[in-house]
């Protein structure tokens, strides 16, 4: 085999893949998708009555950005528990 047909040859695999152009309206909806699912998971995470007052309490915010650092910290990691996740969502209402 030349030179030349191996080059045709190598030209014919590599030519083989179709180029397709990303249509952005649609990749924009599957985020907006996904960012509706991943807020309507959150909501759905329930967080201890005592765990909103010692937030309330310490940063005086409202119950309502208390319980959404909860559980926000929560989704992030499951695990937390007690003390972890009071501080966890604190550190979170204070950075951000």
């Amino acid at each position: 085999m030349t030179a030349a047909d191996e080059a045709k040859q190598l030209d014919s695999v590599t030519d083989r893949v179709a180029e397709t152009e990303l249509d952005s309206s649609r990749a924009n909806q599957a985020l907006g998708a996904l960012a509706k699912a991943t807020k309507s998971e959150v909501k759905s995470i329930t967080v201890k009555r005592e765990n909103i007052d010692v937030i309330v309490a310490e940063l005086e915010c409202s119950e309502e950005d208390a319980i959404d650092a909860l559980r926000k910290s929560l989704e992030e990691d499951g695990t937390l528990e007690g003390g972890m996740l009071v501080s966890a969502a604190l550190t979170r209402l204070v950075v951000s």
